[in-house]
């Protein structure tokens, strides 16, 4: 009988209740009321005369809104909250319906209101009425100002720019500690941040206020204890400390709902941190099976809607301290093991890795690298990102606190707002204009300097000069990129974020997270992504070869990329076959290494607002498509409209001479400037391990035989930055399109979990285009274990 349960027990019975639900919900709407709730609010404030925008109303503004939502509390959770009423459905690449050709970037943000259907509850008319209000919305004009200023540069993707709501990663600890009670009041605008988090204190006594109602008509004796357990939890967290695990949980969560409330719809990227660190001080005696059990319930709560509609929220486990001291702890295991059982596309998982790493912890790995479809954890090298971040002038104490934001960015918890996704740029999209005379190959459109704005006579004297050439464009684009990413930072600045800023050292700086000029986080900058290293690389070297061997004057050259290759098919055969980077060939790698530093030192030079640096991430999430799409043909053999390399990856098919060639003309690249970060992915075939019969066995070889040598743990320091990141999928083309074909005989519960970049996906969400941009980077040749 459900009233003789354990407590185990009755965390466990919801657990599949809850996570059935998540997958069944194909129907977001919170979001919008939210909007619509704020938007009452907003205007109620202008006739009492005050303005809705200043900081400092921010506050009363959050607190009124959170006070008048509607609450439910989720069936089966042992946990009051949620983040649906932060998402649309809005992310394009898990849209089954997304398509290369029509994608547009995320930089209308009025388009969100094109996410809801109206029906009767939801007419268009409502719809209507707040998406006019947002529209005459002071952010929303001058955001609007700021894209139109790009031109076509933005149109083509030269350069993208986007204002960036999320991924930063919120420091918890303090509230978790000490509760919101003890934290100190302040006056001037740190007044607003402590008053913001009165919203989340609200909202706890609201929960309680909702879980005692409905116990009064519940007959269920087990539903009466689940619901006992969350007013007990709601009476005390977040306003008071913690005193166990699930309250912990609850505190979390309760926090996390606000912060993402704060910044909706669509705060993307908002990231954990070394979860195993935060909630191990909780733990005490708590049964292994119950922790796991809370986990799953707290991984749930990071699931929104059928597809996972809350993209990239990475939690991380492992990792070692400044002394170089592992930091593994129990809580770490039961993480993994959460992670393993429930296997759902969200939130993401990461390990940190060291020299010291335990046995056990690669063990632990084992199961998630060798069953098919389980989700696969991005890796990262610990003594390799301290090493870059301490070039980059992050304090040693702070090192251990390293964490990733959204896919692979390192940011320090509760201290960086690094503004990760601030700009994007395109190196194919630049080679291309400084090839075609400032124009571009698809629409002729004169997008750049041409040979005359950039020194040279004509074709001819380009192709002699040709990697000058392509710095002296590159130069003109930064500038164009910096001021646009500046005026979107600008824009959002003025929106302020009070309870996000009190989990990013507001309370101590006194001054919100988004201040453009005067952030009140310690660390700051903004992020750059940068695009098409192996095409400039390679092309570069194909140029060098065609001038060398006389196959085709410079005019040939340039007419056959205007043609696309056709009619110049022999042409083209000469390119495609010249040395291509990811082969171990010495001259191509080389001359991307000095192309990647020389591209980092630029963009490392650029300025935001407050005088911070831009940081250079080789990072493209599925942009490698998006970007590569809007690139004509490139001198490296590539056609119009492919996609560009994944990240700092070759592209598939041109790295032919298996994984430890690979590997070694990827340690060339000159990792301690990428300091914001950077995009690998090995695709590995489950035949390379086959002769191995236990998962252990398996584990054994790929840590000695892969991850080891690639970070470098098997070597001795050399003074230059390893590699810091990678993940993997372990899979092959041809049973991915079983799976496809099949899907009941594959994945019978209709979830197959593959990595897409810093995140997992259902593979069987994914629109055509994304899936086969997955099985090409499998890309067996480049990564066979030889």
């Amino acid at each position: 009988m459900w009233y003789k349960m354990t407590k185990q027990e009755l965390i466990s019975r919801g657990i599949d209740m809850l996570t059935e639900s998540k997958r069944e919900q194909q129907r977001l709407t919170g979001w919008f009321v939210y909007q619509e709730i704020k938007m009452q609010v907003r205007q109620e404030l202008s006739a009492s005369g005050k303005d809705p925008d200043v900081p400092d109303n921010q506050a009363e503004i959050l607190c009124e809104c959170v006070s008048r939502m509607p609450l439910s509390i989720p069936s089966g959770s042992v946990f009051a909250g949620t983040q649906d009423d932060a998402f649309s459905p809005s992310y394009a690449l898990i849209n089954p319906a997304f398509k290369v050709e029509t994608f547009a970037g995320y930089c209308d943000p009025l388009a969100v209101y094109d996410d809801i259907a109206p029906d009767a509850e939801f007419p268009a008319e409502r719809i209507e009425k707040v998406r006019v209000y947002y529209a005459e919305t002071n952010y929303v004009k001058e955001l609007y100002s700021a894209y139109r200023q790009t031109g076509g540069a933005t149109r083509e993707v030269v350069y993208f720019v986007e204002p960036v709501t999320g991924h930063i990663i919120p420091d918890l600890r303090p509230v978790l500690r000490d509760g919101i009670a003890a934290l100190s009041a302040g006056d001037g605008y740190r007044g607003v941040i402590r008053g913001s988090m009165q919203a989340a204190v609200i909202l706890a006594g609201r929960y309680y206020d909702l879980a005692k109602k409905m116990i009064t008509c519940c007959e269920d004796p087990a539903e009466v204890s689940r619901l006992n357990m969350i007013a007990r939890a709601c009476k005390q967290v977040p306003e008071f400390r913690v005193r166990n695990l699930h309250e912990a949980m609850q505190s979390f969560v309760l926090l996390w709902q606000v912060m993402c409330l704060e910044q909706a719809p669509n705060p993307y990227a908002f990231s954990v941190g070394n979860l195993d660190r935060i909630l191990a001080p909780y733990l005490f005696d708590t049964p292994h099976d119950e922790a796991v059990a809370l986990v799953r319930h707290l991984l749930a709560f990071f699931m929104v809607g059928d597809r996972g509609w809350a993209i990239s929220q990475n939690l991380m486990v492992g990792g070692m301290d400044q002394a170089g001291n592992d930091l593994t702890n129990p809580m770490s295991y039961i993480i993994l093991d959460a992670f393993f059982e429930s296997n759902q596309p969200q939130p993401a998982l990461s390990v940190k890795l060291h020299s010291g790493t335990p046995q056990e912890l690669y063990d632990a790995l084992g199961k998630f690298f060798f069953t098919p479809g389980k989700l696969t954890p991005s890796l990262f090298n610990d003594e390799a990102m301290f090493a870059m971040l301490k070039d980059k002038g992050v304090a040693e104490n702070d090192l251990p606190d390293y964490s990733i934001a959204g896919c692979q960015e390192p940011l320090i918890m509760g201290r960086e707002n690094g503004n990760t996704t601030n700009s994007w740029l395109n190196l194919g999209k630049v080679l291309e204009l400084t090839l075609n005379d400032g124009c571009s190959l698809l629409s002729g459109e004169k997008l750049g300097l041409s040979w005359q704005e950039l020194g040279y006579n004509g074709i001819s004297d380009v192709l002699e000069n040709l990697e000058t050439a392509f710095f002296k464009q590159l130069d003109m684009v930064c500038l164009d990129m910096r001021e646009a990413a500046n005026a979107c930072t600008e824009t959002l600045g003025k929106v302020a974020a009070p309870f996000t800023s009190s989990l990013m050292g507001g309370l101590e700086s006194g001054r919100d997270c988004r201040n453009p000029e005067q952030p009140g986080t310690r660390y700051g900058g903004s992020g750059c992504l940068i695009h098409g290293l192996s095409v400039l690389a390679d092309s570069l070297t194909a140029v060098k070869a065609l001038l060398k061997h006389e196959i085709a004057s410079p005019e040939q050259l340039i007419e056959a990329l205007r043609d696309n290759f056709q009619g110049h098919e022999q042409l083209k055969t000469f390119l495609s076959s010249q040395d291509k980077y990811g082969n171990n060939f010495t001259e191509v790698d080389n001359l991307t290494a000095v192309l990647a530093d020389r591209v980092c030192e630029r963009i490392s030079a650029l300025t935001n607002s407050a005088g911070k640096p831009f940081c250079p991430d080789f990072s493209t999430p599925s942009t490698h498509l998006l970007y590569g799409y809007w690139v004509g043909a490139t001198p490296d053999g590539r056609g119009s409209r492919e996609m560009l390399g994944y990240g700092i990856d070759p592209r598939p098919g041109v790295a032919v001479k298996g994984l430890q060639e690979r590997m070694l003309s990827n340690q060339k690249l000159p990792f301690g400037k990428m300091t914001g970060g950077y995009a690998s992915h090995l695709g590995l075939s489950p035949n390379d391990f086959s002769k191995y019969h236990t998962m252990k066995d398996k584990i054994v070889l790929m840590a000695e035989n892969v991850i080891k040598p690639l970070f470098g743990f098997c070597e001795g320091k050399t003074g230059k930055i390893s590699p810091f990141y990678v993940y993997f999928n372990v899979d092959q083309a041809g049973h991915l399109r079983k799976v496809l074909a099949d899907p009941e005989k594959y994945a019978p519960n209709g979830i197959y979990i593959l990595r897409i970049h810093g995140t997992f996906v259902n593979f069987l969400d994914l629109s055509p285009a994304i899936q086969e941009d997955i099985i090409a980077r499998l890309d067996p040749e480049s990564t066979i274990l030889v």
